[in-house]
């Protein structure tokens, strides 16, 4: 059985997270590792409304955590660069008005190069040349060397004035974007998000935020406020409570975290986690697809243990087929033959997938406390089965039922049973069914179930 389980809805934080879009041109998301920062991205960038209005740009430092420091912008700018291409972006943009804005001939020799690799020939691939042979001389003639010392700051690779041709090219290429076309393109605010910033080493994370500093404060226009490269909005993915550590043995424990942290943040941070919601929708689909609705929030060791979980193991959970753990389709026991298909199976095998420990698992299938009794017996008389009993008839607390089986080409695929009354009926044997599984559990019936995952006998 494939767990077939239902998407977390985040649909009402994906609104909230839009109006800050609106607001706020600097924003920090913050959420802890595992509160399932990513997967909400994902969906803010799915939502239909958002895409018509915002145009996503998604980096990712932690991946250049081998790179020199000074190197780190140059892999955003790469990346950038390269979401641009397959979008076919990098195509549309006015070539004219990117040659004049590129001071260096150098830049443009460079930019023109990368230009021509995929621009495929044709009158835009002539202009590109035609423009390029204009530039040449136009900079030839006005050359001189102050420009050359400027040209220094510029382009030096991760410097806090950079502004060399690729940079030139974002910047031209996103005003496309920002402009209307009519049917072709509706012009769309452009969002630069930053992932994972707090999984970077300390000197890369903070020469970035540096750099983003430099180009918000411009000195030279103060009342006015920039992003880098033009961007409309940047968010910046962090824990903020966790980089505040980072910062104070970076810095010191003196260092004024929110101070510095002020000159990224148009607003206070947009906290997320939807780690509870994930958690309810979770046991919930559990106890839908199982028929345990009732009394799969009873289970203690369960719940405890799925509090633990991180959005990446729900996801991983989402996906997790029983089918592959189980050895055969049909446990057979006293010559009789018992469907693995069963929601007792199942639930063993996601409550190892979860991490529980064997006893755990044990303690969760022999407490009946705050059970649904009906629910309870349909899980529990397969076990009952496993310990060589074959009740008729059972008592549960406070109620008597008949059990009746559901019989296919000789083998049991489930359960039917009605509340009765017969004051001869035998009560469950806990003890009986707590030996069952642990000979499940302990291996013994490793020819039917694979539980090489478990652990037998740790504790936390």
């Amino acid at each position: 059985m494939k767990l077939r389980l239902d998407k977390i809805d985040v649909s009402s934080k994906v609104d909230e997270f839009a109006q800050y879009l609106e607001a706020a041109d600097r924003i920090i998301l913050s959420a802890k590792f595992g509160d399932g920062k990513t997967y909400f991205l994902n969906e803010l960038k799915k939502n239909k409304n958002l895409s018509e209005k915002y145009e996503f740009f998604t980096v990712y430092p932690v991946n250049y955590s081998v790179a020199n420091s000074e190197d780190v912008f140059e892999y955003i700018k790469r990346d950038i660069i390269h979401q641009m291409y397959e979008r076919k972006e990098l195509d549309k943009i006015d070539v004219g008005a990117f040659f004049k804005a590129v001071q260096s001939f150098v830049d443009i020799t460079s930019v023109v190069s990368f230009l021509l690799s995929f621009v495929p020939g044709g009158g835009l691939y002539n202009n590109i040349l035609e423009r390029f042979t204009k530039a040449k001389e136009e900079y030839d003639k006005q050359k001189h060397t102050a420009d050359k010392y400027l040209y220094l700051f510029k382009n030096q690779r991760g410097g806090l004035y950079e502004d060399d041709g690729y940079t030139e090219l974002i910047k031209e290429t996103l005003r496309w974007v920002k402009e209307d076309h009519g049917n072709d393109h509706k012009g769309k605010k452009t969002v630069l998000i930053i992932e994972d910033l707090d999984r970077l080493d300390p000197q890369h994370l903070f020469r970035i935020m540096n750099v983003l500093s430099a180009h918000i404060d411009d000195t030279s226009e103060p009342d006015k406020v920039s992003n880098k490269f033009g961007f409309d909005n940047i968010v910046l993915v962090m824990d903020y409570e966790a980089t505040k550590n980072i910062f104070h043995h970076f810095y010191g424990i003196g260092a004024n975290y929110e101070g510095y942290m002020s000159k990224f943040l148009a607003c206070e941070p947009f906290r997320y986690s939807i780690r509870q919601l994930a958690e309810k929708s979770f046991v919930e689909n559990i106890g839908r697809i199982l028929g345990i609705e009732k009394s799969i929030v009873h289970m203690d060791n369960f719940i405890r243990r799925v509090s633990k979980l991180s959005i990446r193991d729900f996801n991983r959970v989402r996906q997790f087929d029983t089918a592959n753990r189980l050895l055969r389709n049909t446990i057979n026991i006293n010559g009789r033959k018992i469907s693995m298909s069963m929601p007792v199976f199942s639930l063993v095998l996601i409550m190892i997938e979860c991490r529980l420990i064997a006893k755990e698992i044990i303690n969760d299938l022999t407490s009946s406390y705050g059970y649904d009794e009906m629910e309870y017996i349909k899980l529990i008389v397969p076990i009952c089965f496993l310990a060589g009993q074959w009740p008729e008839y059972i008592s549960l607390g406070e109620g008597t039922y008949q059990i009746g089986l559901e019989v296919e080409d000789g083998v049991i695929i489930g359960l039917n049973h009605r509340r009765v009354y017969n004051p001869n009926a035998k009560s469950i044997s806990i003890y009986n069914i707590e030996g069952a599984l642990r000979e499940l559990l302990n291996g013994e019936f490793n020819e039917y179930i694979n539980t090489s995952s478990i652990y037998l006998d740790q504790t936390e």
